[in-house]
Order: structure tokens, then sequence, then C-alpha cells
């Protein structure tokens, strides 16, 4: 390929990465593309150059003579891959993990590439070159500064560099000096990482989403440079405020509504955007639970909050996610009491109702996952219609995102679709808990748990305002009896992050550990709107803590039975 640009890209290398055979040749690929390493430098990579600091990773590189060159950053995933190569391959700490020549190595990439290129003809004549300009090309994309991309990547100038670089046309110049007066100075970056730092903490110990909501809110409006904080959640109606400091609960309606357009731009993209009126200027922050914004964190600013401390702040807006996912999930499996619903639904715009409408079928959940707080993964097994039709029909609806077959039965299926409004969403999105569904004759069925103390003329609300033709036609409260069973569950939930369990969970239901498999990789990835790579990633340590969980905490009075045959 060529070195005069990145004509790689990312889903070069992503393709790149599957057709890897082993796990030498995957590592090769990513010291390249991930850490900017040439192969030179590659055969000379240790487990004893690796260091950390503030929960990251670098990796101390060396030139010919064995002396440190430069010091590059090295990912936490990329980090993990290499100490299970050296334990795999038997490798200490002051050994060369690769004991083969740069040459070699070349060749490695080569190989790799050759069988890419079947599918992807264009990746045939990519070379070690190619990885390393993904790899600048990466970082200045996420806004890092070219003289930091030379310094990491050991490129001696920043000419390197200017085949990825734009043309500075007129809006990027008045934009560039523009943004030099907003500069953040080393004592607003270190106030702002300091308050983050903060409520991390604080948000460790909270209990209940409302004191998440409320300590964040607080901490903010009490930090200098900050004027206000005021949390919203995304609701059918726009944003629905849940809790502010520093501020009166009128002004925290109106600002909601009118930077409501800017907020969901936040929310969507992922990313902070600032919103200034005759007020002063506004951070929108979203609140990230793995993969889907539900909310927003707005904090009122003294000044222009600029890409550096955006980021800190993107970083605390997911920190905010993670932990409202967490209590959410602790509160439903600890609860003394939980509250069974039975709601009877005959709304046509609900999928699986007019499905078994139209297709004179029946429709049983056989598995859910919810997938970032924003849809739920579907496993469905129908009966009395074929999978055409019924992917057909998954296909037509405006509120189905993806849709494929697991199994065909002839005259049934199981199928996986992505979900992204439904009754049974609006209850999950109140924090309760798929227990099953079913649906036959255009009515269908849906049984779902919530906590005691759930709100439940909201959670009921919640769906019949959604769907009009629903009922709740049972509710019934019940005792959690303490089972061997719910410990392990509580004890595996604590440790599992909330993709690692959509992972597992999307995994066993769709026939991922079944042989022959049900589901492929690459499938389940698409399904879950993730890479393969970042998939097995996941999955492996999932499985991992799965495994721990069942294996080294079992007691250990009696041994293990033998296995026999």
């Amino acid at each position: 390929m060529t070195d005069s640009a990145d004509v790689l890209g990312a889903r070069g290398y992503e393709q790149l990465r599957r057709v890897a055979e082993t796990y030498r040749e995957d590592l090769v690929l990513r010291l390249g593309a991930e850490v900017g390493l040439r192969p030179a430098e590659m055969t000379r990579v240790r487990l004893a150059d690796v260091t950390s600091a503030d929960d990251h990773f670098f990796l101390t590189v060396r030139d010919g003579k064995g002396e440190p060159d430069r010091e590059a950053y090295l990912p936490d995933a990329v980090e993990h891959d290499l100490r299970k190569f050296a334990s795999a391959n038997g490798r200490d700490g002051d050994e060369p993990l690769l004991s083969v020549s740069a040459r070699r190595l070349q060749m490695i990439v080569g190989e790799v590439a050759d069988r890419a290129a079947e599918t992807t003809p264009r990746l045939a004549e990519t070379s070690s070159r190619d990885l390393r300009w993904r790899f600048a090309a990466t970082l200045l994309s996420k806004g890092v500064p070219p003289h930091v991309v030379c310094e990491l990547g050991g490129w001696d100038r920043l000419a390197r560099l200017e085949p990825l670089l734009p043309e500075p046309d007129r809006e990027r110049v008045v934009r560039a000096i523009e943004d030099t007066e907003d500069v953040p100075t080393p004592t607003r970056l270190r106030r702002t990482i300091a308050v983050a730092a903060d409520v991390g903490e604080t948000l460790a110990g909270a209990a209940t989403g409302e004191e998440i909501e409320r300590t964040v809110c607080e901490r903010l409006a009490d930090t200098e440079g900050f004027r206000f904080a005021w949390v919203a959640e995304r609701t059918g109606d726009g944003l629905t405020p849940r809790a502010s400091a520093g501020i009166d609960e009128d002004s925290v309606g109106d600002r909601a509504r009118d930077h409501e357009e800017q907020a969901a731009a936040a929310m969507d993209g992922h990313e902070v955007r600032m919103a200034e009126d005759a007020r002063g200027p506004m951070a929108l922050v979203p609140i990230v639970r793995d993969d889907a914004a539900a909310g927003v964190l707005a904090i009122g600013t003294t000044a222009r909050v600029v890409d550096a401390e955006q980021d800190l702040l993107a970083a605390l807006g997911a920190q905010v996610g993670s932990a409202l996912a967490a209590v959410e999930r602790k509160r439903l499996l600890l609860a003394d009491t939980v509250t069974e619903l039975t709601f009877e639904c005959t709304d046509r715009d609900a999928f699986t109702v007019g499905l078994s409408d139209e297709l004179d079928c029946a429709l049983e959940l056989s598995g859910v996952v919810p997938v970032g707080g924003r849809s739920l993964l579907y496993y469905l097994v129908v009966e009395g219609a074929p999978a055409g039709p019924v992917l057909s029909r998954a296909a037509d609806d405006e509120d189905i995102a993806d849709a494929r077959l697991i199994e065909d039965y002839g005259d049934g299926a199981l199928v996986e679709v992505v979900v992204t409004a439904a009754p049974a969403l609006s209850l999950v999105e109140k924090g309760g808990r798929l227990r099953d569904l079913t649906a036959e004759n255009g009515s269908a069925t849906i049984e779902a748990e919530l906590p005691g103390d759930t709100d439940l003329r909201e959670a009921v609300d919640a769906v019949v305002d959604a769907y009009p033709g629903t009922s709740l036609i049972a509710k019934r409260e019940t005792e959690r009896s303490v089972e061997t069973e719910t410990g392990f569950r509580e004890r595996l939930s604590d440790r599992l992050s909330e993709r690692q369990a959509t992972v597992l969970q999307a995994a066993y239901h769709s026939g991922y550990f079944e042989w022959p498999r049900g589901t492929t990789a690459e499938e389940l990835a698409d399904s879950l709107d993730v890479s393969s790579p970042t998939f097995h990633n996941h999955l492996r340590k999932a499985q991992q803590k799965l495994l721990t969980a069942f294996f080294a905490d079992a007691p250990t009075e009696e041994p293990p039975a033998p296995l026999n045959g």
C-alpha cells in the first residue's frame, strides 16, 4: 500500500485482525496499529519495559543498542494480550516476547494481508508501515496534537504526518485562532480532574440512583468554576429533571426545554456539547450506560469548556451511568420483596402482537438481553410461521433495528430481534426485569418483576401510555428467599461489568456455546453493535469471571469428584 495516507482505515484493520490465526499474528498487528511500533522495535519488547501510572500503561521502546528511545502509550487491551502471550509462551520479564527477526515480523503482516485479500483485494499489499499510519490516523482523529503523535510513534518531525492532516480552510483557521483564547490553564484542568475523581469515589458508596444524581449535582455546584448542575432523564416527553443543585427548579425546567435539541445531540453523539445563552455557558454531558445515553448532566460554567476538560467531563458522565446501572442491578437482585406484574397487550404497534396476528403464529420468549438501556435483544421461538415471513415482517417494523435467523424449524424458527420500542422495554427502563413473554392471535402476555420499592403507578403508566392497548391483569408481591443460587448470582453480578454480562447472555441465548454453534461471533458482534475483537475481549473476561466464581470461590471441604471416562 501507499506510504502517504491511512488507506488501511478502521474497517481494513478490523478485517486484518479477523483473519489473524494465532495470538502472535494478532499481537504483531496490535503493536503496529495501536502502539505505533516498527518491526525492529517489536523484536525488543519485554514485559519488564511495561510500567503503569494513574491506571494507564506505558511501554519503554528501546533502540538497537537496547537503550531507551521513547515511551509509548499501551492500551489496556494490548497490555493484557502482552501478558497473556508471555504466559502462554513461557517468557520471563527480561526476555523478548517475539523471538524472531524484524524481517519475519514483516512477513507475518504480509501473510495476514494475503488472507484478508481473499475477501478484500485492496488489503493485499498491507505492510507494517500501513499499521503505523493507522496508529497515527486514529490518534489524530481523536484530537491528539500532532506533536504528541510524533513523540509516541517515534517520528522525527511533524512533516511526516502531513499526509494525514487536513488542509486548513478558512473555517479551521478561524476556529483554531478562537480556541487559543480558551486554552484551559493547568489550574483549571487540575480542578476538573480533582472534582471528577472526587465524584467518582463518592459514587462507589452510593446506595440509590437518587443519591448518585443528588451527590453529583451537589459536588459540581460546590466547585469553583462551576455555577450549578442538574440531571435530567430522557423520556418520551423530552427531558425530565431528576436532581439539581445551585439552581432553582423552574430554571432547570426552562433550560431543559430551551436546550432540548442540543442535549439530544449530546446523548445521541455520546459527546459533550456546549450551550450558551444570556444566562451564561453550560456543558451538556451525556450520562452513558454502557453504549446508550439515558440522560444528561448539565453543568453551568464560568467559562467555555474546551476539549481537554470536555474529555474529563465525558468520562465523568460514563462513570455516573455505570454507577446508576450497577445500583439498579443490585437493587433488583437484593430486594427482599419483588412485585410481579402481568400485562395483557393487544396493541398492534407492539411487534410481537402485530406479528402473531398477521402471520397467525405463536411466539414465546426464550431469552432477553438488555442492550445499553435503549433496546432489548429478543430471542423468540416462533411456531406456525416460516422464518422468511417472520424476518420480512421484522424488517418492515420501525421498532426493530435488526433481525436474523438463529435456527430454522420449517414451520417455525428461533430468531433474534433488536427491539428499540416495546411494552417490555418501558418496564426495563424503570428498573424491571422481563420474566416471560408469549403472544398468539394478536394478544401478548408479559410477565415482569420490579423491586418492591419501585413506584408501580409510574411503571404501569409508562407501559400503558406508550401502548394504549395494554392493561395490567395481575399484581403479586413475593418474598425473596435466600438461596445458594441467589448468592452465586449476586457474587457474579458484582464482578461482571454491564457489557460483559450483556455479551455473555447474548452468546448463551443465541446458541453460541452449542455444537454445532447456533451463531458466530461476528454475527453476535453485529447484533450488539460492537467490533468482533471487542466482543471476544468481553466474552473472554466474562467467562474467566464466571469460572472463577464457580471454581476458585467454591468450598474446598470436599475434593472434586473424579472424572470418569
